[in-house]
Formats: structure tokens, C-alpha cells, sequence
């Protein structure tokens, strides 16, 4: 029987944890912030390990083609993390609306004057308030990590942003993002579109609300999300604790690949 867990407020049932998939015929669409790596207080200043660029090239070689980023950074932020393995994956960036892949190369859509006027009010915002501002290719965010009891404040300046620029409001852990429209799920059909995904079942992996779109669209697909850390209400079909079961997780996946 499963454990309950209270999410929200409600009483709910917790969700197990994922089986081994065939590596043969999986895969895998890996969120980065809090997935693949822990959340840190400025988004720069967040640590990729040797340990994890030695596993993503394990993966990569044994699954090759089918292993992608989803992430809400930018593909050039995504690049100084993962160096020059960046652009031999498949990567969805920019909460979709960015795509970049090796056989296809980069699509990249303009950045639009109503987001660089977002952005001002944005960065004017956290300036006033002593939170992080973050620049984005395709987005602009306020981190009030540091800051907690700003966080109703903060969603809702972000929140009025975007509605007086046209633009889309992404609220996520300890952060209010404005961008330019486009979902996580979006992305992963996406990429799963291309040739080297044929015939697998995708596996999404996230730990945010924004990360939820994944998960529909890996199910949609005949796939499984994967919620990373605490258990809260979700389309995930299966959760693990956090960023050291992923990689452990994944790890045990490639022992089956051998």
C-alpha cells in the first residue's frame, strides 16, 4: 500500500519510486535546476560536478540521440554548465521555446522589445527590493530565495509584467519568471519528434511546477514523469527524493546497458 503525504493542505497518496526502464528503448528528457543538479541561492552560482559530466557522458554514449535537456535556462547559459558536451545532446531550453539539437542545430526566435521592456521593470523591481535579478535569452526572472517573505510581492509585480507586455507569467521554487511563451512539454515533443527518438517511450524528470507540462506530454507519448524531491500534488507518475537518487537512479540505469 502506498505511504499518503500530505500535499497542500489535502491528504494525498505518495508515489513510488520509478523501475528500471530498457535503456535499448528509453528516453530521457532531465530538467536541469534541482534535478540533475541542487538549487543554489544565485542561479550562477549552482555547482555541475565532474561526477555528473562523466555520468551524462555515460548516458549519452549508451543511449546515444536519446538523451535531451528541458530546461528554463538558455541554451548559451546551459553551455557554460555542461561545456563542450553542451551541444552533443539534445537540449529544449528556455521552457521550450528554445530548441537545439546535433543534427538539426539551433532555433533560437528573436527577443522581442516587450521583453526587453520587461526586463527593465523587472531588474528595476529587484533592485527596489534586494532580490537577484536574472537576465535570460527569452526571459527575464526574480529570485527572492534569500528573501522569502517577498514572494507574494514579488509573483505578483512579475505576474502584472507579463500582462501589460503580452507576455507569459512562470512562477517556480523561490522565483516569478516573465518569457516568451512556450512550455516544457512542448519541447519535449519537440525533440522526441526527431529521427534518433523513434520507437522509444520518453521518461520526463523534473522537480518544479513548471516541469508538470513535461510530465503530461511524456505520459501523452506512452512515457512517465518523474518528480525529483518532495512529494506534492502532480502529473508525475513516480517520484524520487531528490537530485542524489536521480543520479543514482540513472547510475543502476546504465548497469542495465552494459
Amino acid at each position: 500500500m502506498r505511504e499518503r503525504a500530505v500535499i497542500g493542505g489535502m491528504d494525498a497518496p505518495d508515489l513510488i519510486a520509478p523501475p528500471l526502464p530498457d535503456p535499448a528503448t528509453t528516453a530521457l528528457f532531465l530538467d536541469f535546476d534541482g534535478t540533475l543538479v541542487e538549487l543554489a541561492a544565485r542561479p550562477e552560482a549552482v555547482v555541475v560536478e565532474d561526477a555528473l559530466l562523466a555520468l551524462i557522458d555515460r548516458l549519452a554514449a549508451a543511449m546515444p540521440g536519446r538523451v535531451a535537456i528541458v530546461s528554463g535556462r538558455s541554451v548559451a547559459q546551459l553551455d557554460g554548465f555542461l561545456g563542450t558536451r553542451g551541444p552533443l545532446l539534445a537540449i529544449a531550453a528556455s521552457h521550450g521555446a528554445e530548441l537545439r539539437t546535433p543534427a538539426n542545430g539551433h532555433s533560437l526566435p528573436g527577443r522581442s522589445p516587450a521583453l526587453d521592456a520587461a526586463a527593465a521593470e523587472m531588474a528595476a523591481f529587484a533592485t527596489r527590493n534586494d532580490i537577484v535579478f536574472e537576465t535570460k535569452s527569452l526571459g527575464a526572472a526574480l529570485h527572492y530565495r534569500a528573501r522569502p517573505e517577498l514572494e507574494a510581492e514579488a509573483s505578483a509585480a512579475a505576474a502584472q509584467v507579463a500582462a501589460t507586455h503580452g507576455l507569459t507569467f512562470q512562477p517556480g521554487k523561490m522565483m516569478a519568471e516573465v518569457r516568451l511563451p512556450g512550455d516544457k512539454g512542448a519541447g519535449l515533443r519537440a525533440l522526441f519528434a526527431d529521427e534518433t527518438m523513434a520507437g522509444a517511450t520518453p521518461w520526463f524528470f523534473g522537480d518544479d511546477v513548471t516541469d508538470e507540462d513535461g510530465f503530461a506530454a511524456a505520459a501523452a507519448l506512452g512515457g512517465a514523469g518523474v518528480l525529483i524531491g518532495p512529494a506534492r500534488a502532480t502529473q508525475a507518475r513516480y517520484r524520487l527524493g531528490g537530485v542524489a537518487a536521480l543520479r543514482d537512479w540513472l547510475a543502476a540505469l546504465l548497469e542495465q546497458a552494459r
